[in-house]
């Protein structure tokens, strides 16, 4: 009669007369292979992924301020003064930017900027713009206030001339 052996026992015996070495060296090198393929892998596809997870969540935060605003001009009393003027804003998903044009109330263009909104601090953003007809510009900061649907503008014109406006939403 056989006697019936566990598992444990067959692999015990099984194992019994057989050594195991270790290569150093084998261990060393494969590490180290590893360990940079890791790092290449994680700077190639790594970083892909960050700017994709950081480009779809800036769509989902300012994708929806696309649209066409009122331009009015802030006073130094505080009081909304209206140029005529419109901005036509767009939202560029693959780069992550608000693409805003200014429009006299003739129609034609008056200058077009690039703005680059914050994740760190939501609704605010800065960009530079440059006036259509000739190659001048400024800086203008943006503050998007999500209870009056608006963007309070501050800017510095290349002449070191502040200005303030409003863009509200048109109705």
């Amino acid at each position: 009669m056989e006697s019936s052996r566990t598992c444990y026992e067959e692999l015990r015996y099984s194992l019994v007369g057989c050594e195991m070495t270790i290569d150093w060296l084998n261990l060393a090198i494969g590490s180290v292979v590893g360990a940079t393929l890791g790092v290449i892998a994680d700077w190639l596809i790594g970083t892909r992924i960050r700017r994709w997870s950081e480009l779809r969540a800036l769509t989902k935060e300012y994708g929806c301020l696309a649209g066409q605003y009122l331009n009015y001009r802030i006073r130094d009393d505080g009081t909304h003064e209206p140029t005529g003027g419109t901005i036509d804003i767009t939202w560029q998903p693959r780069d992550g930017y608000l693409e805003a044009s200014g429009f006299h109330a003739t129609g034609n263009p008056e200058w077009h900027s690039y703005i680059r909104m914050s994740r760190e601090y939501i609704g605010s953003g800065i960009g530079h713009y440059n006036n259509a007809n000739s190659i001048h510009g400024g800086i203008q900061q943006v503050v998007y206030s999500k209870q009056t649907r608006s963007f309070n503008v501050m800017g510095t014109t290349h002449a070191r001339k502040e200005f303030a406006h409003c863009w509200k939403p048109r109705a």
